[in-house]
């Protein structure tokens, strides 16, 4: 008896779950599973929107760090009135654009234009249509001097040595004072800059071309057309940089000064402007689309860029940016006529 109690009582203790308990332990762990999974899909999400519009913030920044700094050089040529420079018979250059986008057309240095097509200005055939094209002319930095300009005492002798061997054969650049200016090949010999001289006191500038516009492609690209030299052709040329992938659409609106009085008195756009120095202020508008689509997303957003809206409506997260910038040297020319 005592052993088939002994027996007994150990079946009873070793007796499995029953269907029910089963069951409910397996419903217990779908649920924390599914909890798990939810959780990692949710994390996955929010990591996959964060790292997208931080993408687009950062290359929205840099898109318009680009942007703003050539436009606050719009009408600077080291001095000289635009209006003054004159060409030292500049040779050919290699796909240059046409009519007052021309790379030394000096007398045109900032405008903008609609792209109607694909092509724009002769040298672009790859523009989004239906965008904004914005054209730089100007000087760039690290002017060449004929002696050190922080050295009252420096020898002087007329010529352009000051940082020495930094004058280069594969540059252009705009001889200028506060009279005059001229466009000089590097490869030409420069003028004499000494007193008495018609140049005297005058710098040497790096001259720049710079076009920006969106580049069609299999994804749009915020690029700018730039006066470069060409090695191997040896000869300076119109080359193409790409700057910002994702760059959907741009859009220009402009202070005008519409009556020619010294004062801005109105926000126009392109259409509306009939001289171009007369403008004082750009504001600028950029789309920006990821290169990833979500989708477990949908842009449901309008965005108005000026004179335009877009509702794209797809899986693709974007940013619309926006900047104000005083174009500080035409203001400075206006307010010297007044």
């Amino acid at each position: 008896m005592k052993s088939n109690g002994y027996f007994g009582l150990l079946r009873h203790r070793t007796k499995g779950f029953s269907l029910l308990e089963l069951m409910v332990a397996m419903l217990l762990g779908f649920i924390v599973i599914g909890g798990a999974i939810a959780v990692y899909l949710a994390s996955k999400r929010s990591f996959t929107e964060g790292e997208q519009v931080a993408s687009l913030s950062e290359n929205g920044r840099f898109a318009l760090q680009m942007l703003g700094y050539s436009a606050r050089q719009i009408g600077f040529y080291g001095g000289a009135n635009p209006a003054d420079i004159r060409s030292d018979g500049m040779g050919t250059v290699i796909g240059d654009c046409t009519g007052t986008a021309a790379a030394y057309d000096t007398d045109n240095s900032f405008f903008a234009m609609r792209a109607t097509s694909s092509v724009v200005a002769g040298c672009i055939i790859d523009a989004v249509p239906d965008t904004d094209v914005l054209v730089i002319k100007g000087v760039g930095t690290s002017p060449i001097y004929d002696a050190d300009p922080e050295d009252p005492l420096a020898a002087r002798d007329g010529l352009f040595s000051f940082p020495t061997g930094q004058w280069s054969s594969e540059q252009t650049y705009v001889i200028a004072n506060s009279e005059s200016g001229m466009l000089l090949d590097g490869g030409d010999t420069p003028p004499d800059v000494g007193e008495g001289s018609e140049f005297a006191l005058s710098v040497a500038w790096p001259y720049r071309l710079q076009i920006y516009y969106i580049r069609d492609g299999v994804t749009p690209t915020l690029s700018r057309k730039v006066l470069a030299w060409d090695a191997e052709a040896e000869s300076m040329s119109i080359q193409t940089e790409d700057l910002v992938h994702g760059a959907e659409n741009m859009r220009f609106r402009f202070g005008y000064d519409s009556n020619n009085d010294g004062g801005v008195d109105t926000l126009t756009y392109l259409g509306d402007i009939t001289a171009w120095n007369r403008v004082t202020s750009l504001q600028i508008f950029l789309l920006l689309a990821s290169d990833v689509v979500d989708p477990g997303y949908t842009d449901q957003k309008t965005y108005r860029l000026g004179d335009i809206t877009v509702s794209p409506a797809d899986s693709v997260r974007r940013l619309l940016l926006h900047s104000d910038i005083t174009l500080r040297n035409p203001r400075l020319i206006l307010r010297g006529r007044g």
